[in-house]
């Protein structure tokens, strides 16, 4: 059944190409400036700088990330199918209406979708239930394959996955009036995604100041792609860019393949590279 893997692996291979047609079209995007910064007041000697944005991202951005999404889904389902065929050495398998792969929260959750999978020996559901979500020490939300399963459903039953800009370096320079001191508000978050307006920067002066009697700068402000339903995602409490994430994604879908393949006893197209068949673990790695 390699062809079957083959086919499976060849659906993964498209997604860094869409990872790539969507960071060209968030570079189209922001070529335009799509956000303007205002600076106002919250009292006489305190002030806030906002960054605002005045033309939302392209529908494009939500249409390329939702292909990417679908093709890292359809990947774990086409090779759990290749797998399913060379156990039972059938194509299709018995019940191939029923397989798909497995993506849960609970241990009660994978019991049911186990039962989709009949056709498969024990210690073949059992290594799948090894990289479920809900065995991630963070929980099932710190998992990426999580992620996809959640994603990629919303996406595909609801609606498209709104595309904006999240700050991702910052840096900001303030030029008062001759005399006046000024202090950061300390306790802002910068890193952070605009919906419609955020504040980057919060400072006391020494004096009342109007917004028109300071000077700004914001060039060491960056602001980097964020996908909204996607933007409070955190692993051991730490935020990751969104395209370290993909990234990631893209690796850990591909232990997944990799791992059904060697169930399968097939050769994944360009070997193994998620992990060492000399390790006699390499074959039971997790992915988060």
């Amino acid at each position: 059944m390699q062809e079957l893997y083959d086919l499976a692996f060849a659906r993964l291979d498209r997604v860094s190409v869409k990872r790539q047609e969507f960071a060209e079209c968030w570079a189209k995007y922001i070529s335009v400036h799509p956000w303007d910064i205002d600076v106002r007041n919250v009292d006489a000697c305190t002030l806030e700088i906002l960054a605002v944005m005045r033309e939302p991202a392209p529908v494009e951005l939500a249409l390329i990330f939702s292909e990417w999404l679908a093709a890292l889904r359809a990947s774990l389902d086409n090779a759990i199918y290749a797998l399913a065929s060379a156990i039972t050495g059938q194509n299709p398998p018995p019940q191939a209406e029923r397989i798909q792969y497995p993506v849960c929260s609970t241990t009660a959750e994978f019991s049911r979708q186990a039962k989709r999978l009949a056709m498969l020996p024990m210690h073949i559901i059992e290594a799948l239930e090894k990289s479920q979500p809900y065995q991630s020490p963070w929980g099932p939300e710190s998992n990426l394959t999580w992620w996809v399963n959640e994603l990629a459903r919303k996406d595909r039953h609801r609606v498209l996955h709104v595309g904006l800009g999240r700050v991702d370096e910052h840096r900001i320079r303030i030029a008062p009036p001759s005399g006046v001191t000024i202090k950061f508000d300390e306790a802002v978050e910068p890193y952070s995604h605009i919906e419609l307006e955020l504040v980057v920067g919060r400072f006391t002066a020494s004096r009342p100041l109007r917004p028109r009697e300071i000077t700004a700068d914001l060039t060491g402000v960056a602001i980097a792609p964020e996908i909204q339903a996607w933007a409070g995602y955190r692993l051991d409490g730490r935020r990751q860019s969104l395209h370290d994430r993909m990234v990631y994604t893209e690796i850990f879908t591909r232990n997944h393949l990799e791992n059904m393949a060697l169930m399968g006893e097939c050769l994944p197209p360009g070997g193994f590279r998620t992990f060492d068949l000399a390790d006699p673990e390499g074959g039971a790695q997790q992915a988060e």
